[in-house]
């Protein structure tokens, strides 16, 4: 199996977020440029979303707090969830290796498409599902070559299934060719549903819809009474008129057909988790404190600080500006561990990737490490 040599660290990803050098020796962006960009234009215009999680007081911190998240999301490829920090190194050490190199204008046009949205939680937004953005990274690898990831592949994707690494580059299926959801990949852009290839939406208002699943969280999709098809649109905020909670933004609900009660909390003593009442459909109430104001659930279930020092007392969260992780088992704030250290979990290891190896003994240790291929999380 080809090793992958990554050259960059924590450090060097965070000082990439803090206005390092981000071109390349040709004069264009480089990855770490390009998600620099992309961050910020993600932060602010989640910024702009009426009772959401980014606001003018925690707008600083919001891209360090997606680029640290050890937490799994959906924000990459509809279906597979993956942790940032994988996905961007393992971009950047693809552009190193030159399996990958950026197309400027289109790093443009995905600029533009991400300004327009107002996602309220950016940590939903799928990067790669939206065509302008997917279309930057162009691959140079041709058909049946060894792959890490779907980018490296030219006019293609990376076929890994069964967890093997590294995959093969093989062809997408075209728009309206029939196709295989468990085996096939649609062309960018398309994805395959029992009629082919059709049209997905990218998070863009208006896109075709039949559920709420093909639109991104941010999006509802509105279906007229008798049709069979919708289009997507954005969630509502407090005080409009509501038929359903889907079509309020995330952390509020409809009540009296209106959008009320903010489940988000930036004030320390807050309540959180599971409240003792329900909601009009009988559904859990779950109030929520903003991870972006590094705030986090505490034992009493009330909204405490992110603990910024080792060995102070955390439930979930610590402080990702100074590169701590809350112990799971011991609810207390770590250092993150390097590679070649053993670890029981991801969150431990400053690459937030922990593996099965086997020792020289025969036996199986787990231990931090780089990935080779991205590993993906159930949702």
């Amino acid at each position: 199996m080809k090793k992958l040599f990554f050259v960059l660290t924590l450090v060097s990803l965070l000082s990439a977020c803090g206005g390092g050098d981000s071109k390349s020796n040709d004069g264009g962006m480089n990855t770490a440029g390009f998600f620099e960009r992309y961050l910020d234009t993600l932060c602010n215009a989640a910024s702009k979303c009426a009772s959401g999680f980014v606001n003018e007081e925690n707008l600083s911190f919001c891209p360090r707090t997606i680029l640290n998240s050890a937490k799994p999301f959906e924000a990459f490829h509809k279906g597979e969830s993956v942790i940032f920090k994988h996905k961007y190194e393992m971009l950047a050490n693809a552009e190193e290796m030159g399996w990958i190199s950026l197309d400027m204008a289109q790093a443009e046009s995905c600029f533009s498409v991400i300004s327009q949205m107002e996602p309220c939680n950016p940590l939903d937004v799928q990067l790669l599902d939206i065509p302008e953005c997917a279309n930057v990274f162009k691959g140079t690898k041709q058909l049946r070559q060894e792959c890490n990831q779907d980018e490296e592949c030219k006019n293609g994707w990376c076929n890994m299934r069964g967890d093997v690494c590294p995959g093969a580059c093989v062809d997408y299926k075209q728009p309206d060719q029939t196709c295989n959801s468990s085996l096939d990949k649609c062309v960018i852009g398309y994805e395959c549903r029992s009629s082919g290839c059709s049209k997905s939406s990218t998070g863009v208002v208006n896109d075709p819809c039949v559920s709420n699943s093909d639109c991104t969280t941010f999006l509802f999709c509105y279906v007229k009474e008798g049709d069979s098809f919708g289009v997507c649109l954005k969630r509502k905020s407090e005080g409009l008129a509501c038929t359903d909670t889907n079509e309020c933004v995330v952390g509020l609900s409809c009540v009296d057909n209106l959008c009320t009660r903010s489940r988000i909390s930036d004030t320390v003593g807050s309540p959180c988790g599971v409240q003792p009442e329900q909601d009009e459909n009988g559904n859990d109430i779950v109030l929520e404190c903003n991870r972006f104001s590094k705030l986090e659930c505490g034992a009493a279930n009330v909204c405490q600080k992110m603990s910024a020092d080792s060995n102070l007392q955390c439930s979930e969260y610590c402080d990702s500006d100074r590169g701590l992780y809350c112990d799971s088992s011991s609810h207390t704030c770590q250092w993150p561990k390097s590679a070649g250290t053993p670890c029981t979990g991801g969150e431990q290891c400053a690459s937030l990737y922990c593996v099965a190896v086997t020792g020289d003994d025969g036996s199986e240790v787990r231990v931090c490490q780089e990935p080779q291929c991205l590993p993906t999380y159930e949702n």
